[in-house]
C-alpha cells in the first residue's frame, strides 16, 4: 500500500499518491484515463461547489511530496493519450 496525501484546497474529495496516482473519495477509487491511472499529465479536480479546474499532476505530486525525488512519481509528464485512447507517438509537451 502506497501513501496517499490529500491535495490541498481539495481535502476530503482527492488523494494524491507517492507514484503519482489521484484518488476520488466521490467515487472510491483511483481516477484512470483510457484504462491507465497514470494516464493523466493534466487532470480536472472538481470542489465541493462543483467548480472544475485543471491541474498539471506533476505539480500537484511536487507539492504533496516535496521530500521525493522525482524518478519515484509514475505519472505523466507529457500527452500520453490522443484521441479514442491512443498512444501518441510524437514527442508530445512536458510539463515537468
Amino acid at each position: 500500500m502506497e501513501e496517499r496525501r490529500i491535495i490541498k484546497g481539495y481535502e476530503e474529495i482527492y488523494e494524491i499518491t507517492s507514484s503519482g496516482r489521484i484518488y476520488t473519495y466521490r467515487s472510491m477509487r483511483f481516477l484512470e484515463r483510457c484504462g491507465d491511472e497514470y494516464g493523466f499529465h493534466i487532470v480536472s479536480l472538481w470542489d465541493n461547489d462543483r467548480n472544475r479546474k485543471n491541474w498539471n499532476v506533476f505539480k500537484l505530486w511536487q507539492e504533496a511530496f516535496p521530500e521525493l525525488p522525482k524518478e519515484q512519481f509514475k505519472g505523466s509528464l507529457k500527452i500520453k493519450y490522443g484521441k479514442s485512447c491512443e498512444l501518441r507517438q510524437t514527442q508530445g509537451i512536458h510539463y515537468s
